[in-house]
């Protein structure tokens, strides 16, 4: 049976969990987690989670998942060191903290994160390449996408319930851009649930997709081998956890789970399983005020279903009395355990000594324990006799010695290494060459001759290679067969250079022959990411629009010193990546000029693509006449502007004059930047 994975922000959430039935339990630390709101999970509170999952043969989960600078990484191997002994597994985005991970816990189990955002078999092969068992999928796959990564030898999680993104995860810069709160950094603020309109203006929250429930389908997620079935809700109530890992069991067991209660407790007017299922239609949702109601009205009875722990096992009982000897107690569970603890001297009895029907029935207060009680024999030959208050003392010590031992056995041995050294910084001046990223094929007519091009794959296959132009992979592949060999084809046809956003790209362009680039859709926050990049095949990465120009140009490390550092540095810096067109879903395609409007009234546009859209910024990032001499690659990126405006902002560039827009903004590079 596959795994039931729960959330837990909390110590509470975490008990309803356990007494529920998860097989598995995700948390995160009070830092490094991409749910910094919950209550989460200092050191101390770790290790007393980490004993309450072990007792009951329950796994525990750190997630880890977000991005770290190189400041931060001498602190996070620090707090890995302790809190490794605690966990089964590490969920990880990052790949430089994924290394940082296996240099200080060698045998540490690792799981790709859903911000990874891993939707292919090429991108699940490569994150087991990079050290990685099992790969959480995004949520935004369909059921012929999930079954396809099934197929591939490393373990799948797949979310089954809770809060959908608006965003595919890992690739929203909303929440930084806008407020300073990164949501690769567990800080989102959720612009994407406030006011949002579409053209026609129908939808008040245009952005704000109800939850997924895949609940109905545990059938057929079985069958195609899904491995952990996962509910997401870190930031939810102990009841929300209790009723989705009921819900879930039951419907494991081949019963009917009460889907109603389970809407109750928390959704956006109802659920949703268009990714899944490809019913797109009806997939947008708002917490609405009886959403709200419903869910107090269920609260007292979700909260008894983990009131009480229930038991989860049997314990024999044999006792030995014997005149001036320490009294002897033997508990023995139906898995083989046993252990033995000592009481006092027993006395000899006056009037009745103790008898098995007597010693059992005070044995059998097992009351607020995982254990039932079972057999009770007594050995008494001398007729001697112990006090209730003597015999209650023996049980505790008993079940406390068991609990002891099933913690033991159930938590990994966990080697820990020395504190590792980190790559320093290649101080070095850029060689300053600017790439132009096109959408159109008349943007790239007007692309002066000898300046490096980034194209679609559409407009790759329509024009002749040429070395200055280079292809940009999709964002996102819908047919990783069909994109395979178009690739084949495009090499083959003489293009050489591939600029990659996802560990699929990294993947299938290295096996095509191509010399790899890597773009902004990877990530890149410190230099132990761009080591682990060069070593994967990269020559040159692009640095996080996230963080702030110094830092971005200090990304270089000493053990990678030819791998060339790029950044964004023109255009309309993308703030969500769809896999729903909120505009196709509620109003019908435009087909052009789609935009969407925010509660302040400004414009954001939408940039359609075949298989997915962007959401654009309002403004237009502009950086000439900056400093920008550290940088190797200078990435200006176009979108809807003019053809004729390609010559002019390069111009401006080269020059640093140039009239700037006056939607202008400078990004995070300057002001607000990962440091």
């Amino acid at each position: 049976m596959p795994e039931i994975l729960a959330p837990a922000g909390s110590m509470e959430a975490l008990i309803a969990a356990v007494r529920c039935g998860a097989d598995a339990v995700y948390v995160g630390g009070t830092m490094y987690s991409a749910r910094s709101s919950a209550a989460n999970f200092d050191l101390p509170s770790l290790r007393e989670a980490s004993d309450i999952c072990r007792r009951a043969g329950v796994k525990l989960h750190l997630a880890v998942n977000t991005l770290l600078t190189d400041a931060e990484l001498p602190d996070f191997c620090r707090f890995m060191s302790e809190a490794g002994r605690y966990v089964d597994a590490c969920i990880v985005q990052d790949t430089g903290v994924l290394q940082a991970i296996r240099q200080v816990l060698p045998e540490m189990t690792l799981h790709a994160s859903t911000q990874m955002s891993i939707h292919t078999p090429a991108g699940a092969r490569e994150a087991a390449a990079l050290g990685c068992s099992r790969v959480v999928a995004a949520r935004e796959m369909s059921r012929d996408d999930l079954a396809a990564l099934c197929r591939e030898p490393v373990e799948v999680e797949v979310f089954v319930h809770g809060a959908l993104c608006m965003s595919v995860s890992g690739q929203c810069s909303f929440s930084a851009l806008i407020g300073g709160r990164s949501a690769n950094r567990g800080q989102c603020a959720q612009a994407c649930r406030l006011p949002w309109k579409t053209p026609s203006g129908k939808n008040p929250a245009a952005l704000s997709l109800r939850d997924l429930c895949l609940v109905p389908h545990m059938a057929e997620l079985c069958e195609m081998g899904v491995d952990s079935f996962k509910i997401e809700g870190r930031m939810k109530r102990p009841e929300y956890v209790a009723a989705a890992v009921t819900a879930l069991k039951q419907a494991l067991n081949g019963e009917q789970p009460d889907l109603e209660r389970l809407q109750a407790v928390f959704s956006r007017n109802g659920f949703t399983d268009g990714y899944f299922t490809g019913k797109k239609q009806n997939m947008f949702g708002f917490r609405r005020k009886e959403d709200v109601l419903a869910g107090n009205a269920v609260l007292p009875e979700l909260a008894a279903l983990y009131e009480k722990q229930p038991p989860l096992g049997t314990l024999d009982f044999s006792a030995k009395l014997q005149s001036g000897t320490p009294s002897v107690l033997t508990a023995s569970d139906s898995q083989g355990r046993s252990v033995i603890v000592t009481g006092d001297i027993p006395e000899k009895a006056e009037k009745s000594p103790l008898t098995a029907d007597r010693l059992a029935r005070s044995l059998s207060k097992l009351g607020g324990t995982i254990y039932t009680a079972g057999e009770t024999t007594l050995s008494n030959p001398d007729g001697l006799i112990l006090t209730a208050a003597q015999c209650n003392a023996l049980r505790r010590d008993a079940v406390q010695a068991m609990d002891a031992l099933r913690i033991r056995e159930n938590t990994p041995a966990c080697p820990v290494n020395d504190l590792p050294d980190f790559p320093g910084s290649v101080t070095r001046e850029g060689k300053g060459i600017y790439r132009v990223h096109v959408r159109t094929a008349a943007q790239l007519a007007a692309v002066p001759d000898g300046v490096i091009c980034c194209i679609p794959l559409h407009i790759a296959e329509t024009c002749d290679p040429l070395p200055e132009r280079w292809i940009e992979a999709p964002r996102i592949i819908a047919d990783e067969e069909r994109y395979r060999r178009t690739l084949h084809d495009l090499h083959t046809k003489g293009y050489t250079h591939l600029l990659c956003h996802n560990q699929a790209d990294i993947r299938l362009g290295r096996e095509e022959g191509f010399m790899l680039h890597g773009g902004f859709g990877l990530n890149v926050t410190n230099r132990l990411t761009v080591q682990t990049l060069a070593a994967q095949g990269l020559q040159d990465v692009t640095g996080s629009i996230e963080l702030r120009m110094r830092s971005l140009c200090r990304l270089r490390p000493e053990k990678a010193p030819d791998t060339g550092i790029s950044a964004f540095v023109y255009g309309r810096l993308p703030m969500m990546l769809f896999r729903c067109c909120p505009i196709r879903s509620q109003d019908g395609c435009k087909h052009r000029d789609c935009a969407m409007t925010d509660r302040t009234g400004r414009t954001f546009p939408l940039q359609c693509s075949v298989h997915y859209q962007e959401l654009l910024n309002a403004n237009t990032l502009w950086l000439s006449g900056k400093d920008l001499s550290g940088l190797d690659y200078l990435d200006l990126y176009f979108t809807d502007e003019p053809p004729a405006r390609i010559a002019e902002v390069l111009h401006a560039y080269r020059t640093g004059s140039g009239t700037p827009p006056e939607d202008r903004t400078g990004g995070l590079y300057e002001k607000g930047g990962l440091r």
